[in-house]
């Protein structure tokens, strides 16, 4: 994720709470000093203004489309906020908007076929099919981690490991939280079974 996208979704994230460019400075200077809470300790914000979290319209489209979704992106383009969603489904690639304030599904279309994807893309959807974890649980976990709302996630691969980059709105700063998820507990196995 680029500082540009990162600090364009922040922009937003502060006019929708009402802070200002010098809230913006205040908090994109604190993020960097802040230590991180323990997971266990910590509860999501309710909301970001009025905008709905992450996780809640990507399984509005999960659960309405039947597809895997595997990117957030929160925006305004000069009007008001939406999310956009990017899903998988019957080999083809979805873009789906919805309305931030009121999770209203604005459009929803293929935009692709999974079989023109290229590079960087096409290298991180076959990771990202290989993985068991749904982008709503790589949410969870960052929004339990950073103790905010998800308003932004995507895939990457860092040292040939697939990661979720999850941004998180919490009190005024945006965090970005990587959810490696090869990293999470997995199912024990009894020595002549299949997992359980």
């Amino acid at each position: 994720m680029s500082a540009r996208s990162l600090l364009a979704q922040f922009v937003v994230v502060l006019l929708l709470t009402g802070q200002g460019i010098l809230g913006a400075q205040a908090a994109r200077e604190s993020e960097a000093i802040e230590p991180a809470p323990a997971a266990s300790d910590v509860q999501p914000e309710t909301a970001v203004g009025s905008v709905a979290s992450g996780a809640d319209v990507v399984r509005l489209v999960e659960n309405g489309l039947g597809a895997r979704a595997y990117d957030l992106a929160l925006s305004d383009q000069g009007g008001a906020p939406f999310f956009e969603i990017k899903s998988l489904k019957d080999d083809n690639i979805w873009s789906t908007v919805i309305e931030a304030a009121t999770k209203r599904i604005v459009s929803s279309a293929v935009v692709m076929s999974k079989a023109e994807l290229r590079g960087d893309d096409k290298r991180n959807i076959e990771a990202f099919e290989r993985s068991r974890m749904p982008l709503t649980e790589a949410i969870a976990i960052a929004e339990k981690y950073g103790a905010g709302r998800a308003i932004s996630a995507g895939l990457h691969v860092t040292e040939g490991k697939l990661v979720f980059a999850v941004v998180v709105v919490s009190g005024g700063a945006l965090k970005e939280i990587h959810v490696e998820p090869d990293k999470r507990p997995g199912r024990r196995r009894s020595p002549n079974s299949r997992p359980r």
